[in-house]
């Protein structure tokens, strides 16, 4: 008890036999619950405080996150873009090769042809309107 009467003196609480330790008693369990609802109330609006940091942190890290992967989706999409015109142009040369060992005409080739028809073929209407013409004034 002597150890209760310096803990007593420096809390300021008087200890007497009998009653006065129950009061204490009581005071200390108070003390308790009051120390609990205020943990328990703090705690709460620490618990609020944390989810609405961890919700602004979801957040930038979210947006950190998206224009990672739209940056990298691009360049992606570059590559393979890139990737793709150099295989076509592979593929086109080798069938453009084949094309030329097998004698076959190239599209550019019979392009080429028609053009030269074409001049050809109109060539061939001036000279037989001509003829037409030159009957017509000789038979008169």
């Amino acid at each position: 008890m002597a150890g209760l009467k310096k803990a007593g003196e420096k809390s300021k609480l008087k200890l007497a036999p009998g009653k006065d330790l129950r009061k204490y008693t009581q005071q200390i369990w108070l003390a308790g619950l009051g120390a609990f609802s205020r943990a328990e109330e703090e705690g709460g609006k620490l618990f609020d405080n944390l989810v609405r940091i961890g919700e602004d942190l979801e957040s930038k890290t979210r947006e950190i996150a998206d224009t990672a992967v739209d940056e990298v989706r691009g360049r992606m999409l570059e590559k393979a873009s890139d990737t793709k015109e150099r295989v076509e142009k592979v593929f086109d040369d080798r069938i453009t090769t084949a094309l030329t060992r097998l004698g076959i005409p190239s599209q550019r080739d019979m392009d080429q042809i028609n053009q030269r028809l074409e001049l050809l073929t109109e060539i061939i209407q001036e000279l037989h309107q001509e003829l037409r013409v030159d009957k017509k004034t000789s038979g008169k």
